[in-house]
């Protein structure tokens, strides 16, 4: 490999530090000078930053570079999105030339493990039936999320959300406001619209919080069947699907998303519900694709889902987060829930 091939421009480097960049070409090698400009990079490192070397080469290199530092940092990728790479640092010099020698190691997989880790497992909602689907982006970290869990007086409360961005700043966002937005929806039986806004007061005094999208839910007892009570901030709307196959998209005003102005009140939809009808909650990677409407993929996702509507809710979901109307290029997340035959109050088993 010559110092033309390996990305090597500047003069003064020898055969020793590129020796060491063959011998460590698994991983991503770059070749710091104490000004932190990029003097060479490995092929490995190149296909990390979704760069050609000529754009590396004598530029900064971006990050704090301290001898002995070992970090997790993200790489910004140029069609989107991140990498995470383990980056190790160690001093080294060659013809009298003092660097920082620079290894990278592509650990995105590991965060994404972690990052599933973060996702309940959904609680026994019985007599409800409640079902999950996640698929993240091309192996990108994301903040979408999903929850769901049985409140007092035979209620289940469902939420779904979508912290913006791809990164470790939104995966740990999404677990914050996950586990916070669970305390708040169990703490007392206030309407959706409260506890989002309890939950936006409470975002914007602790944590410095990207914009988030989030609809709330709750499935109560009603006279003649089920009511759902639901508020959005900035989310889709749910889709209700009766047992006969009807499609039906619930509007209503969708609100601020959370992070923008936690003072603009918010409103509440109510819609009773038929024993035996569906509830799917989603996150826009779904149905959205830039080269059509949002309301194309809606309809789209409208049509499978009335097709499968009488297929065991695990197999709905799943078929809806296969056929998907959008474009793959963003995390897709699918919380549905069936009503039961009928109400009960909660005090007795079913």
């Amino acid at each position: 490999m010559t110092r033309d091939e390996s990305g090597g421009g500047a003069g003064g480097l020898g055969d020793e530090l590129i020796d060491m960049v063959i011998s460590a070409s698994a991983d991503g090698i770059i070749a710091v000078d104490e000004q932190g400009i990029v003097r060479l990079c490995n092929p490995a490192a190149t296909e990390l930053f979704g760069r050609p070397a000529g754009d590396l080469l004598d530029a900064p290199f971006g990050f704090p570079i301290v001898a002995g530092q070992s970090a997790d940092v993200e790489l910004t990728q140029p069609g989107g999105g991140v990498r995470v790479v383990e980056m190790r640092v160690s001093a080294a010099s060659t013809n009298g030339y003092p660097l920082r020698v620079v290894s990278l190691r592509d650990v995105t997989s590991r965060w994404l493990a972690f990052q599933r880790m973060l996702l309940p497992t959904l609680p026994d909602l019985a007599p409800f039936q409640a079902a999950v689907d996640y698929r993240p982006a091309a192996e990108r970290l994301g903040g979408d999320w999903y929850d769901a869990l049985p409140l007092p007086g035979g209620a289940v409360g469902a939420v779904i959300g979508d912290v913006a961005g791809h990164s470790l700043r939104a995966a740990a966002a999404m677990a914050q406001i996950r586990n916070m937005l669970h305390a708040l929806l169990y703490d007392r039986p206030t309407p959706p619209s409260s506890v989002l806004t309890r939950l936006d007061w409470a975002l914007r005094a602790s944590i410095d919080n990207p914009i988030t999208t989030a609809c709330v839910s709750r499935v109560e007892p009603g006279r003649d069947g089920w009511r759902l009570v639901w508020s959005s901030a900035g989310h889709l709307p749910p889709l209700l699907l009766t047992p006969v196959g009807a499609a039906e998209y619930l509007h209503t005003e969708p609100g601020l998303p959370l992070g923008v102005d936690p003072s603009r009140p918010r409103s509440d939809g109510i819609r009773s519900l038929p024993g035996g009808a569906t509830v799917v909650f989603f996150t826009d990677g779904l149905v959205e694709r830039p080269d059509q409407s949002i309301d194309v993929g809606l309809a789209s996702l409208a049509a499978i889902a009335g097709r499968s509507v009488r297929l065991p809710l695990d197999e709905l979901c799943r078929t809806l987060a296969d056929q998907h109307p959008g474009d793959g290029h963003d995390d897709i997340a699918i919380l549905a829930l069936r009503m039961p035959a009928h109400p009960y109050d909660g005090s007795a088993p079913q």
